[in-house]
């Protein structure tokens, strides 16, 4: 995340954080580890910035996540059920290596 990272003490930080992280392929977050209805994730992200700090190595951001899932079922061609998103929000933080720019993800 070297935009974040570059923007960090700036008016540019949220936007870059927030630009950055709703890039991310939804696969490269593991999300069903925060999921609380359905079983798979899926759909566009949008995050939210709760807490930002850093010290000499990293950069630190705490972030909500919005994102959809689905209850995956049979999926016959001719079961009349349509399939269902459910809303769903989980908590990570993001760990920013200050030299290299590479981020560690993980759950609160």
């Amino acid at each position: 995340m070297p935009r974040t990272l570059s923007a960090w003490e700036s008016a540019r930080f949220a936007s870059a954080f927030l630009e950055e992280a709703g890039s991310l392929p939804v696969g490269e977050l593991r999300l069903e580890r925060l999921l609380q209805y359905g079983s798979q994730a899926v759909g566009a992200l949008q995050f939210m910035i709760l807490a930002s700090e850093a010290d000499a190595d990293c950069l630190r951001v705490r972030a909500g996540v919005f994102f959809q899932s689905v209850l995956s079922g049979c999926a016959c061609a001719d079961d009349p059920t349509p399939e269902t998103l459910y809303n769903e929000y989980g908590e990570l933080v993001f760990v920013i290596d200050r030299k290299t720019g590479l981020a560690r993800v993980s759950e609160t």
